[in-house]
């Protein structure tokens, strides 16, 4: 163990702040501290801190229990161990910035790893490259999101469609209900006119009798 992870073992089980800014700093309790990695308990899970980037730890107060943990923490002698734990998991590379990846890790190599994005690009990361891995908690929540959004969505279109309907049925009634007030007012006017000329046949009769 490195001189640094030493005088980390006196802040176990207390939240400290990895890392004064930056997309690299973050807050959590330290759980384990081990030869060249420590882990950090954050509310998403553990995160497994290469030791190699840390600039600065900052005591933040005492540990606080996370409610609905079910991860398990990986025991490994070293952090190049704990990334072959994590093959075929899906995890979260780095913890933001542009190096920040998210997807399958299939192979681990002794100086590399390589990553599957979601859009099924192969990403090779050089190991003395990765700040922190942590596994990759979001993407089902995602999923469910996604499928909420997709349902909502249907939802809105079966809405539309149904108005559209309702619109054209009543444009349907509409135009019958013309067509049968026109043959209607066609069928009077032809019966007043037939009156009419039944009229105009009587008083001719009455004349020629006369």
């Amino acid at each position: 163990m490195t001189k640094k992870g030493q005088s980390m073992r006196g802040l176990l089980g207390k939240v400290v702040k990895i890392n004064r800014g930056g997309p690299e700093s973050f807050e959590g309790t330290l759980v384990k501290v081990s030869s060249d990695y420590m882990v950090i308990r954050s509310k998403e899970g553990f995160i497994y801190v290469n030791e190699a980037h840390v600039k600065s730890v900052t005591e933040a107060g005492h540990s606080h229990r996370e409610n609905g943990l079910k991860q398990k923490l990986i025991h490994s002698n070293d952090f190049h161990g704990v990334l072959k734990s994590l093959r075929l998991k899906r995890v979260q590379i780095n913890q933001g910035g542009p190096e920040k990846l998210e997807g399958v890790l299939v192979s681990v190599s002794h100086n590399r790893l390589i990553i599957i994005l979601k859009n099924n690009e192969i990403v090779r990361v050089f190991i003395h490259h990765v700040k922190t891995i942590s596994v990759h908690v979001h993407g089902h929540n995602n999923e469910n999101q996604e499928n909420k959004d997709n349902q909502s969505k249907d939802n809105k279109s079966n809405d539309n469609k149904s108005k559209d309907n309702k619109s054209n049925d009543n444009q349907t009634r509409g135009n019958q209900s013309g067509a049968r007030n026109s043959n209607s007012r066609g069928k009077q006017s032809g019966g007043n006119q037939s009156r009419g000329a039944q009229a105009q046949g009587n008083r001719s009769a009455k004349k020629t009798a006369k």
